[in-house]
């Protein structure tokens, strides 16, 4: 009897450490659930409603101006160089040093006319969450992934996947 228990215990220990690991996997991507650049920014306007907690009134005037505020600082993304920085010569490096304080002196204009926009409608403490959330955190890695962290569209809830 005692031997049959601990052949039960062995077998559920084996399975539960076994088991484990297919937790762990990487979640496939399923066919046609990427999101588009619209749809990414209509769901970071839901969550920054969420998060401000605007009432309805608040919310219908905030939704087109942070949509447009999103839209304006994607048109100051960073676009990498195809050559690389080591293959360049003193004239592209120039160029692209040039590049980069426009691009950056344009996010920083993009950033104080839309503050002067959310400050008619937001409380200064929501101005500052809208304005903090769209710059990277410092201590977020170069990737965005955050280690032992749901990633994406896959959920425990959903698939059963948990980590990346």
């Amino acid at each position: 009897m005692m031997k049959n228990v601990k052949v039960w215990l062995a077998v559920l220990a084996l399975t539960t450490i076994c088991s484990g690991n297919m937790w762990s996997q990487n979640c496939p991507k399923a066919p046609g659930k990427e999101m588009s650049p619209e749809q990414r920014i209509e769901m970071r306007v839901e969550r920054m409603q969420r998060q401000l907690m605007l009432d309805d009134k608040t919310a219908a005037q905030f939704a087109p101006v942070y949509k447009e505020y999103l839209e304006a600082l994607e048109a100051c993304k960073f676009q990498r160089p195809e050559t690389r920085p080591a293959e360049m010569s003193d004239k592209q490096i120039e160029e692209q040093l040039t590049a980069q304080f426009d691009r950056q002196q344009k996010l920083l204009d993009t950033r104080k006319d839309y503050y002067k926009k959310f400050k008619k409608m937001l409380t200064m403490r929501q101005v500052q969450m809208v304005l903090k959330s769209d710059r990277p955190h410092p201590m977020m890695p170069k990737n965005k992934k955050m280690n032992g962290k749901p990633q994406g569209p896959c959920c425990p809830q959903q698939n059963g996947c948990v980590f990346n």
